[in-house]
């Protein structure tokens, strides 16, 4: 017994004291993160970047890798890691950096003032880091500065500076005052201040760089989702919900999918033989181009005659889209109605919550759609930026929108694993946004995604589409949706046409209706000079047979994927199709980070929307694309997006290094 107590008492004290020094660790992180401890110095030694500290009688570094950064969103991010200082360090050529406390603040404030407008009740909407304000003027004339979803809806936007270019202003601003004090400094260390696990900015105003600051993660994301309850509300809503309840409630719907489903499966399991091409040709430099109106006669006899007009505007980015839809709600004065895929119970997804919620309470009638499988799965993901430490993840985004709050949300059911993948959200019936992007982090402030406003007759429709949806996702289902399309009473039209609106066309998925499949493959096939193609998912082989055989007359075929992807089997499949793309001859691209964007150019016709180039978008799920040829939009969308994207990112010069599981994967995502 003595030999057996002996090593499990050495046993005790390690794991005692290893508990000590993980507990002092964390500990230390929590005061530099708080700056309950400042810095006594920094400096650059060649590409490493310390930060020197003295906490409890100890002396210690914070170093920064700076030349191995890695981009999120418009943001390069390094992550602090801790290094006991000692007697022997050495340090070939240290370069001095100011460390800004409390007086960042002040740069900021002096930033801001030539921003200004003159006068009353007039604002500007200024992003700083990642926040959205507006810098306004009230009634009296005195100015303010207030979170963009505090923004009284009295005042009248007259500009925007964006996040990158205030960073600039801000960072010229800090060298004059520097300078001016009779300092040269150029390198310099900001204090960020609630903005968890990032301390400090780091600045080199000489090579007009940045680089945010990150300490290693010391706590855990708290959630209200539990292991247990995360497996059982899994369950629970695939089988119960969707398969069991769906089927009663929608038996049409439900029977219409297993059907697709299974069609669709036996499609795609013998996919066309991608054969190449013998050879590579020259581009051809005919001037003609797709023949529109021939086009849009093919488009009117196969996919359908679901023209409207529409005034568009372009919101590429989380920064464009989010501040204009977070206007939109808060100046709406009847409705704000939302069918989207995911929404996110992150702190920017309950920032957008808490706004339908308070404008729910004020009268607005607030409804919201939301995927039912993913709400449960996203119960139990940690938020893309890491929030506070005493943030509570809810456990439902719906739950938490209805919680002592009039607003309504509803769940769409997935019969058969199957989605409505579809994003739309209209306010006042007057004005609508569709394209890529859900609610949360990723979509606002590190994912490259696009949207597109729309005014006009084409709103008319989606909110009948919207209605009817609402009214399938109730207890209804079929039913309730059957009775509203042939006895709700007729809505009256609040759009109406306007001088310099253009025809859009709005194209769908359902079960067995490949309308987004059908025209993009006829709109590859009739292109004569270019195709530009930019999607996060791609791995149909008739499109890519389509792409190969239009590079084979001499057309520009280019294709955007992401470098990083968030579903990494579909990230093994991109790589297959972008060496069998490049071997044929099509620009293949690489964006730099994570791009969601759905968005496609075929001469002179765009198509935007939410559908991927994969087998659940293309054939099965609920999806909602627009087809636009309109020559304004296409050139913006061509120079806006494409071309700047195609700067962006990282073009193949030769083959990717694949393995012989990439082929086994890209037959396995046929079914995906």
């Amino acid at each position: 017994m003595k030999h057996f107590c002996l090593p499990v008492i050495f046993i005790s004290l390690f794991l005692l004291g290893a508990c000590s020094h993980t507990s002092h660790k964390k500990e230390g992180y929590r005061q530099v993160a708080t700056h309950t401890v400042e810095p006594t110095r920094a400096f650059v030694d060649g590409q490493t970047l310390y930060i020197e500290y003295d906490w409890e009688g100890e002396h210690f570094y914070f170093t920064a890798d700076l030349q191995n950064t890695r981009q999120e969103g418009r943001v390069k991010l390094s992550t602090l890691t801790p290094k006991r200082a000692g007697k022997s360090d050495s340090f070939s050529s240290r370069s001095p950096v100011a460390v800004v406390g409390k007086e960042w603040g002040e740069v900021i404030k002096q930033t801001l003032l030539p921003l200004l407008p003159e006068n009353a009740l007039e604002g500007r909407l200024v992003f700083i880091h990642y926040y959205e304000t507006l810098l306004y003027r009230k009634a009296d004339g005195t100015p303010d500065l207030v979170l963009l979803k505090d923004a009284p809806a009295e005042v009248k936007i007259v500009g925007k500076v964006d996040s990158s270019s205030f960073a600039q202003m801000a960072y010229m601003r800090l060298k004059e005052m520097t300078s001016s004090l009779g300092t040269s400094y150029t390198k310099f260390l900001l204090r960020l201040d609630r903005v968890p696990l990032s301390p400090y900015l780091y600045v080199d105003t000489a090579a007009n760089d940045g680089v945010q600051l990150e300490l290693p993660e010391y706590y855990e994301v708290k959630k209200e989702m539990t292991s247990l309850g995360y497996s059982a509300s899994f369950i629970y809503s695939f089988f119960v919900k969707s398969m069991l309840w769906g089927t009663v409630k929608a038996p049409f719907t439900s029977s219409h999918r297993l059907f697709a489903w299974t069609t669709s499966s036996l499609y795609t399991l013998f996919p066309p033989r991608l054969k190449d091409l013998d050879e590579v040709p020259a581009l051809s430099s005919a001037e003609q181009e797709l023949d529109v109106a021939d086009f849009n006669r093919w488009l009117d006899k196969h996919i359908g005659k679901e023209n409207y007009k529409a005034k568009i505007t372009l919101l590429i980015d989380g920064e464009e889209f989010f501040p204009h839809f977070t206007l939109a709600m808060q100046r709406a004065q009847e409705s704000i109605f939302m069918n989207v895929y995911i929404f996110m119970t992150d702190p920017y997804g309950l920032s957008l919550a808490d706004t339908m919620r308070k404008r729910a309470e004020e009268g607005i009638d607030v409804r919201v759609v939301v995927d039912e499988l993913n709400t449960v799965l996203n119960s139990g993901k940690d938020p893309e930026l890491t929030p506070t430490e005493n943030f509570v993840m809810p456990r439902y985004i719906t739950s938490y929108i209805r919680k002592k709050s009039p607003a309504q949300a509803r769940t769409h059911l997935n019969p058969w694993g199957t989605f409505d993948h579809s994003k739309v959200y209209i306010v006042d019936r007057k004005l609508a946004y569709t394209g890529g992007m859900n609610i949360g982090e990723e979509y606002r402030y590190t994912w490259h995604d696009m949207m597109v406003a729309l005014e006009g007759p084409v709103v008319g429709k989606l909110v009948k589409n919207f209605y009817e949806n609402w009214s399938y996702c109730g207890w209804g289902g079929d039913f309730a949706a059957a009775y509203r399309k042939l006895f709700s009473k007729k809505m009256r039209e609040v759009n109406r046409e306007e001088p310099g609106m253009v025809d859009v066309r709005l194209m769908y998925t359902r079960p067995n209706d490949s309308e987004i499949f059908e025209a993009q493959r006829e709109a590859i096939r009739r292109s004569k000079k270019r195709v530009y193609i930019q999607n996060a998912y791609f791995s149909d082989d008739r499109i890519v047979k389509e792409l190969i055989a239009a590079r084979g007359r001499g057309v520009d075929v280019r294709v955007i994927l992401p470098s990083v992807n968030d579903v990494g089997i579909m990230d093994a499949v991109n790589r297959y199709m972008a060496n069998k793309l490049f071997k044929n001859g099509v620009r293949v691209y690489f964006y730099n980070g994570m791009s969601h964007v759905k968005a496609a150019v075929f001469d002179g016709f765009a198509v935007v929307g939410s559908a991927n180039f994969d087998k659940m978008s293309l054939y099965v799920n609920r999806e909602m694309s627009l087809g636009i040829h309109d020559p304004a939009f296409v050139a913006e969308l061509t120079e806006r997006l494409f071309e700047k994207d195609f700067n962006n990112s990282q073009e193949m010069t030769a083959p990717l290094d694949l393995s012989w599981t990439h082929a086994i994967v890209n037959g396995l995502t046929n079914q995906l």
